[in-house]
């Protein structure tokens, strides 16, 4: 692993940590670390990029970015040799849980490099809702959604605060790239789900499930770009349903281990997808 914290070290302490997982978005990721770097708050927050090997130019403009901004942006340049592999395929979980290791700040968020933040405030209302809220453990907010023909709708979200017996039938809720999180993360990055689960943000978010309640804000945040070559889009409908079928074993067997909750949180509709991609409709 290689990070620019020895020349540019940073020496100011954030309150929030900003993971930005980046791979060949040499299109997209100037918009994002921009966008980052223009929230306005009364805190000091960090940028931790961690570029993972991209054969374009990510890896370049990511360095001068962490050139022209050393107070802010922390960048980890993940080696190829240490990506995970789940279920036989390489993927991006080394440099996501390693930008997660890295934060210092009190509470996260995420971004990846493909997607943008709107709201220059941000980072500001949600500090100041989850210190208001120390029984909150995630929140979330409004996002624009970009559709596969590039236009564009805002996906609501309304001022709710959801109580522990609410979430144990939603199995997620708004976008990653809206969340701000407690960075109480020891447990789950010792627990054997993070190197079996396929998606890393539904994983995040059962955990949270079980350590308080989560809560949504109404402002829109953030901008979710659709991207054709991302994980999820390029699996076929059969790895797909398996893959969303799975995870929810995962989440009994490691994270909640509530038969109750394995029957009512999404795992049968997921299996009998599974099942009609196989056998048809």
């Amino acid at each position: 692993m290689i990070s620019n914290d020895s020349v540019h070290p940073i020496t100011s302490s954030p309150l929030v940590s900003i993971c930005v997982q980046t791979y060949q978005h040499e299109k997209f990721i100037a918009q994002c670390l921009d966008s980052l770097l223009s929230q306005k708050t009364d805190f000091n927050f960090e940028i931790i990029v961690g570029e993972d090997g991209s054969s374009d130019r990510t890896a370049e403009i990511c360095d001068s970015f962490a050139k022209k901004y050393p107070d802010k942006i922390r960048l980890f340049k993940r080696d190829p040799k240490n990506k995970i592999s789940i279920r036989g395929k390489k993927t991006g979980r080394f440099n996501f849980l390693e930008n997660l290791k890295a934060a210092r700040g009190k509470y996260i968020c995420l971004c990846d490099g493909d997607d943008y933040w709107t709201n220059v405030r941000k980072l500001q209302k949600q500090y100041n809702f989850l210190n208001e809220n120390p029984k909150v453990s995630l929140v979330y907010s409004s996002y624009t959604h970009q559709r596969q023909d590039l236009s564009s709708v805002i996906e609501p979200v309304e001022e709710k605060i959801f109580e522990p017996e609410e979430l144990k039938t939603i199995h997620y809720l708004g976008h990653v790239s809206t969340w701000m999180f407690r960075n109480d993360l020891q447990s789950l990055l010792s627990n054997p789900i993070v190197y079996k689960a396929f998606a890393m943000d539904m994983v995040l978010f059962a955990y949270f499930k079980i350590k308080g309640k989560i809560a949504g804000q109404s402002f829109t945040s953030s901008f979710y770009r659709y991207n054709a070559s991302g994980m999820l889009r390029s699996k076929k409908k059969v790895e797909s349903a398996r893959d969303f079928a799975m995870i929810h074993f995962y989440f009994f067997i490691y994270i909640h281990r509530d038969i109750k909750t394995l029957f009512t949180s999404g795992t049968g509709y997921f299996i009998k997808r599974y099942l009609i991609a196989i056998f048809g409709s």
